[in-house]
């Protein structure tokens, strides 16, 4: 399947699997049973839709439980319902009533009919107090560049964690250097909005391989099509769009096209339908530039710790040369994978694209 869809050079799982340590798995192993649909570019970014045939309707996203708060830093999950809810890392509550809003640090489980709370979680409204009270809150997922350093610290049991994080984001787009997340999603309101609007969730879609600047950032799986459907504004919108916003404000304006756009051309266009023909032409030459960057990935083995394990449900933590994240395991079976790149690939990719010396 790797072959046909992401070209002749791809191996396929069989292949990745002899190739690899049964305990390295690859990043094409975890994307065993997906099939990418054609790409949506807005902007900088780019989205490589993930879509399956396979639901597994076992699980069920986070906005079919209940969610409160006891205490700083203590984020309470109830799941009345019958399937088991998996909370995506990083899943968060900016909430409108006057309470200090809340995310987890890692993901989480909550089988049917039961009650859990995490004293790991972190609050992200430094000048907010109170609690959360119980209810279907709206979720949204942490911005993009927050997400390495809540990461590290998923086991840390305090409240305050990332608030030095949120301070210096915030400080980034010349707003109140405080631990207040709040202050930037009211800020670029507009803008995340926009990008919800922007890009589509299709049918059959379970994930998503999310491109800025002409680079894979991360790459997202979910049990099944309802799933991530519930998912997706809060992946498209707090997460990859801020990442997005972060982007186009950090270059020259003259230099925010990725090199995996393509222009139109211009020689050769009389009528509407050559430049119908020329944009066809333009987006598969971006497609296949897209699809190059995720098949140069798809050997990079990646190393898995189980964190915890629940209801026969593996918590596993990941690690590459290039991605940090999680999943959630069912035996070989991954029911949810959530991969970002790591700052440390970042640096190392800066200096690769660095000029050459010259004199």
């Amino acid at each position: 399947m790797l072959k046909k869809l992401f070209g002749k050079n791809a191996k396929t799982t069989d292949e990745q699997a002899q190739s690899s340590k049964a305990s390295e798995p690859t990043l094409a192993a975890l994307l065993h049973g997906l099939k990418p649909g054609r790409m949506q570019s807005v902007g900088v970014m780019q989205v490589i839709p993930l879509l399956g045939e396979i639901d597994d309707d076992r699980f069920a996203a986070p906005d079919k439980a209940r969610v409160w708060t006891e205490g700083y830093g203590n984020l309470n999950f109830e799941n009345k319902g019958e399937q088991t809810v998996l909370v995506p890392c990083h899943t968060g509550y900016i909430v409108e009533e006057a309470a200090q809003d809340h995310a987890m640090a890692h993901a989480a489980v909550i089988p049917p009919k039961k009650k859990e709370g995490f004293k790991t979680a972190m609050c992200i409204q430094q000048t907010q107090g109170g609690y959360i009270s119980s209810g279907e809150h709206k979720m949204m997922i942490l911005p993009y560049a927050l997400r390495e350093s809540a990461h590290e610290k998923r086991q840390v049991e305090t409240f305050n964690k990332l608030w030095s994080d949120i301070s210096a984001w915030n400080k980034r787009f010349g707003l109140s250097e405080m631990g207040n997340l709040v202050l930037f999603t009211k800020h670029f309101q507009k803008q995340l909005d926009e990008f919800v609007a922007e890009f589509e969730c299709l049918p059959k879609q379970q994930g998503a391989i999310i491109l800025i600047g002409g680079e894979v950032v991360g790459i997202e799986r979910a049990p099944s099509s309802d799933f991530f459907k519930s998912v997706w504004s809060a992946l498209i919108r707090e997460c990859y769009g801020s990442e997005a916003i972060a982007y186009s404000q950090s270059m020259d304006k003259d230099a925010i096209i990725p090199g995996t756009r393509v222009p139109l051309r211009q020689e050769g266009i009389r009528s509407l339908d050559d430049l119908a023909q020329a944009l066809e032409e333009a987006e598969a030459k971006e497609e296949e530039i897209a699809r190059a960057e995720v098949r140069r990935l798809l050997d990079l083995p990646i190393q898995t710790t189980q964190e915890s394990t629940t209801q026969g449900l593996d918590i596993e933590t990941l690690q590459s040369e290039t991605f940090l994240g999680q999943l959630i395991r069912d035996k070989e079976r991954v029911c949810y994978a959530s991969l970002f790149l790591s700052k440390q690939a970042r640096r190392r990719q800066a200096w690769k694209d660095a000029p050459s010396f010259s004199i």
